[in-house]
């Protein structure tokens, strides 16, 4: 029969032995997890720190990209500003040399509108003397012309522009037929007369007595005109002065000249 004190002695002892050598594994294993943990809390942080550069990272590499982006744009927008300095250049330089251009056809046209000036009032001493005399006559409008081209207040297209108009002027009785009154010479005793012009190629005087007298484009001087003539001549006065309507009247017209 089995001695039971000194069986408990011996479980008792084992429990202290096992006891005794538990206890100075577990004082020989903390520091291992100690440095264990302690490592694990390092490599959280280390991988946090890790995380955040990488976000740092992707942070400046998109501003380094954002930036690139407005680079590229501001050289584009410098190369459009060159074409556009260029063109405004040459654009420049096409405008000064138009103003060259002016400045010289400036210089060029007053000659030359005192020239038609000039050429105009001969051509009216030339031609046949209708409506010379008065404030609206030719001989005062060549006048009112050279007083023009000689005004430094009126710009040169003005000047141009009235000296075409009395062109036109010039060019339109070549096409009418006007009748006026005018005052005349006889014997030295004014004399009051109906004068017919009949374009550039005759005119008619028709004196307060019936009288007729004419000139035509080949001659200088007045002729008298049958009394044949008288209602004819009448009529077309009439018809110029928009008395009657337009009709068909006979005129002594001159026949075409014989050149020599």
């Amino acid at each position: 029969m089995v001695d039971l004190k000194k069986l408990v002695r011996a479980s008792l002892m084992a429990a202290v032995a096992a006891s005794a050598v538990g206890g100075v594994a577990t004082a020989q294993l903390a520091p291992v997890l100690q440095t264990a943990r302690q490592g694990t809390t390092e490599g959280a942080q280390t991988q946090s720190r890790i995380d955040q550069l990488d976000d740092q990272r992707t942070d400046i590499e998109l501003e380094y990209r954002a930036l690139l982006d407005q680079i590229e744009s501001q050289r584009l927008f410098v190369e459009q500003q060159q074409v556009f300095i260029r063109s405004q250049e040459a654009e420049k330089g096409s405008l000064q040399t138009q103003i060259d251009r002016v400045e010289n056809i400036q210089r060029d046209l007053s000659p030359m509108m005192r020239e038609m000036v000039q050429n105009l009032e001969q051509f009216v001493n030339l031609d046949l003397p209708f409506r010379l005399d008065g404030e609206n006559g030719r001989l005062r409008r060549i006048e009112r012309l050279y007083e023009l081209i000689d005004d430094p207040e009126v710009s040169p297209a003005e000047r141009y522009r009235v000296i075409l108009n009395a062109y036109d002027i010039e060019a339109s009785y070549g096409r009418s037929l006007n009748s006026y009154d005018e005052e005349v010479l006889e014997d030295g005793i004014p004399v009051n007369v109906t004068v017919l012009q009949i374009g550039r190629i005759a005119m008619i005087r028709k004196y307060p007595d019936g009288r007729m007298t004419m000139r035509h484009i080949h001659s200088s001087d007045w002729v008298a005109l049958p009394g044949s003539y008288e209602t004819n001549v009448t009529r077309a006065i009439r018809i110029a002065q928009e008395v009657t309507t337009p009709s068909v009247f006979l005129a002594p017209l001159p026949g075409p000249a014989v050149a020599q």
